[in-house]
C-alpha cells in the first residue's frame, strides 16, 4: 500500500477514536491538508478495494479489512515511538515525527523483532495504546480528559497527545509528562482554563485546549 493509502486509513480511525463520532471528509480533509475532492476521489477508491464502506454524502466508515491495515501502520507507529525514546533517547515529539515516517518502510519480520525487544509492550511513551499483531487494542478503561477532572480532585496522568506542535511545546513548557499526579484546584466556566496544583505544589494555569490533549485516570 502506498503512504497515502495508509495515512488515508489511520486517520480515519484515529479521529474516530478521538471524536467518539463518525468522521465526515471536510473534518479528514483538514486533518490531511488536502481538499475535500482529493478525500472524496480517495474514498471512492478505497471503496472499490474493500477498504471502506463508501457511500456518497455519508461518513467514512473503515470496513473490517480497512480497519485491520489502519491497525497496522498505527502498531509500527507507536512501537517506533517506544524504541526511539527508550533506546536512542529522542524526545517525545521527535518520536512522533520520524515514526511518521518510519511507519510506511518497517517490514513486518523487523517490526515483530522490535516489538520482543522491547518485551510485547501495551503502550508507547505517549500513554497510547499500541494495538497487537492480530488487531486488539489494549483498554484504556478509566482514562478521561483532564476537563473531566472534578476540583479538588487528583489524578494520574495516563496520555499526553503530541500530535500538535505548539501544545507538544506547552507539555514541556509546563513540564507535564506522563505518570505526573495533578490536583485540579479550579476549573473556571469563562474560558473552561483550569488551575492545577503540581507534586511540588506549584500552581499553574492552562487553557481548556491544552487540557483537551491530557488524559488521566483519577487517583
Amino acid at each position: 500500500m502506498s503512504v497515502s493509502i495508509d495515512n488515508f486509513l489511520k486517520n480515519i480511525y484515529l479521529l474516530s477514536q478521538e471524536t467518539g463520532s463518525s468522521v465526515t471528509s471536510s473534518i479528514l480533509a483538514e486533518r490531511l491538508g488536502i481538499s475535500v475532492a482529493a478525500v472524496t476521489d480517495m474514498a471512492r477508491k478505497l471503496g472499490r478495494q474493500g477498504l471502506l464502506d463508501y457511500r456518497p454524502y455519508r461518513a467514512l466508515m473503515l470496513s473490517d479489512k480497512g480497519r485491520k491495515m489502519a491497525l497496522k501502520v498505527i502498531r509500527k507507529h507507536r512501537l517506533w515511538e517506544l524504541f526511539l525514546y527508550r533506546v536512542l533517547g529522542m524526545d517525545l515529539m521527535s518520536v512522533h515525527e520520524e515514526a511518521e515516517k518510519l511507519e510506511h518502510h518497517t517490514s513486518d519480520k523487523l517490526m515483530e523483532h522490535i516489538n520482543r525487544f522491547l518485551e510485547h509492550p501495551d503502550f508507547d511513551p505517549h500513554g497510547d495504546p499500541i494495538p497487537g499483531i492480530g488487531g486488539n487494542v489494549p483498554s484504556e478503561k478509566g482514562v478521561v480528559p483532564l476537563s473531566e477532572i472534578e476540583e479538588q480532585e487528583k489524578c494520574k496522568i495516563k496520555k499526553l497527545r503530541y500530535r500538535d506542535s505548539e501544545v507538544s511545546k506547552m507539555f514541556e513548557t509546563f513540564g507535564l509528562r506522563k505518570d505526573m499526579v495533578l490536583k485540579v484546584l479550579k476549573v473556571y466556566s469563562f474560558d473552561g482554563s483550569i488551575e492545577l496544583e503540581f507534586p511540588d505544589s506549584k500552581k499553574v494555569m492552562i487553557s481548556e485546549k491544552l487540557a483537551d490533549n491530557i488524559f488521566c485516570v483519577k487517583q
